[in-house]
């Protein structure tokens, strides 16, 4: 009897045991359920730079087409296409002999009208003299009057006419209106200009490409961040290892009404000639620059109608944290208030979390 009692006993106590166990596991298997997984990010002090990126044609700085003031046949162009020519220099020059001619002309009929002029100033300063006496009529007086007008205006005609042959003459020289290099030649000798035909060729032209500019359209959102004077870097394919740097020159006030976009101008230095016109230039616009400042990944936030917050890690305890945001670049945003260099936030697994959730961390993220 007391043989069976204690075997009752003892299959009493196995079977509160295994309840007991069994409890204990279910209590750490819930416990374990509760924990949530994550990766972090590091928080840190980087550099951040917006930058915007463009493309445009280079155009030089000035070009123009040289024309000859008046009409004339090509007696010698001087220059070819590619030539470097200098402020002043002799292009081309018409054949000269008919100005000439009219020069001599010009001249000749300046001495004959001079001494007609003389003539009547002398016989009308002595009419009016014998005026005054009462010695000649008044039509005499009138007479001699309307000699010395006519006299003068002759006169003047005649420094005319030897002023527009001698104009004519100067201008009959084309030359460089600035240094630079001859990019178009588009008539040849002997040929006849005339620069009142519409449409009418030109000599030569000449390009300045000591310095080129490009024209590029920018999108409205970004018109408040150009300002004249920013940085730029431009690369063209004829120089894929090589960077160029200009400055905004312009940036027009006015949308355009089709595209609705803002055009502006950078100038670019070209000493080196390397850079001509017609070459396709991609072009990057450092618009702002933050110095060692708090940045995290974009995919660290979470983002609501009245904030934006994060979750930082404390002994593996989740802490939801608002924060105020600045500059994002490429998936990359400047953290402004709300964090601290070195504190642990999730980037991966946070759409688990609720302020004060248990956290296992797995990983880190180096970003």
């Amino acid at each position: 009897m007391l043989k069976k009692m204690t075997v009752k006993i003892l299959i009493l106590l196995f079977i509160i045991y295994t309840i007991g166990c069994s409890q204990d596991k279910n209590k750490e298997n819930s416990t374990s359920s509760n924990v949530i997984p994550v990766v972090v990010f590091n928080v840190k002090r980087n550099d951040i730079t917006k930058m915007l990126k463009l493309t445009g044609n280079i155009q030089p700085i000035q070009m123009v087409n040289v024309v000859p003031d008046i009409s004339g046949k090509i007696k010698k162009i001087y220059v070819e296409e590619g030539d470097f020519v200098k402020k002043g220099q002799i292009l081309a020059e018409l054949d000269t002999r008919s100005i000439k001619l009219r020069l001599q002309q010009a001249e000749a009929g300046l001495a004959v009208a001079q001494s007609n002029f003389d003539d009547a100033s002398k016989n009308w300063e002595r009419i009016k003299s014998l005026f005054k006496k009462g010695t000649v009529s008044p039509q005499q007086y009138e007479k001699a009057r309307l000699g010395y007008e006519a006299a003068e205006a002759q006169l003047k005609q005649a420094k005319a006419a030897l002023n527009l042959a001698k104009y004519q003459l100067e201008v009959s020289k084309m030359k460089a209106p600035f240094d630079g290099i001859i990019t178009g030649k588009y008539i040849n000798e002997q040929e006849v200009v005339n620069p009142m035909m519409p449409g009418g060729r030109g000599v030569v032209t000449v390009m300045d490409l000591s310095k080129v500019k490009i024209t590029a359209s920018i999108s409205e959102k970004d018109f408040t961040d150009i300002k004249v004077g920013l940085d730029a870097k431009i690369r063209v394919d004829s120089y894929p290892d090589k960077e160029f740097f200009g400055k905004i020159s312009k940036v027009n006030p006015t949308a355009d009404p089709l595209s609705r976009t803002f055009m502006i101008e950078i100038q670019v230095p070209n000493e080196d000639m390397m850079l001509r016109a017609g070459m396709f230039a991609r072009i990057n616009i450092i618009v702002k620059k933050h110095k060692n400042v708090i940045t995290i990944p974009v995919d660290c936030t979470i983002k609501s109608m009245n904030n934006v917050h994060v979750f930082v890690i404390n002994n593996n305890i989740a802490e939801k944290r608002v924060i105020k945001t600045g500059l994002e670049v490429n998936g990359i945003v400047e953290v402004l208030d709300g964090l601290k260099e070195n504190e642990q936030v999730v980037i991966t697994g946070k759409e688990m979390l609720k302020d004060g959730t248990v956290v296992k961390v797995e990983g880190g993220d180096e970003k």
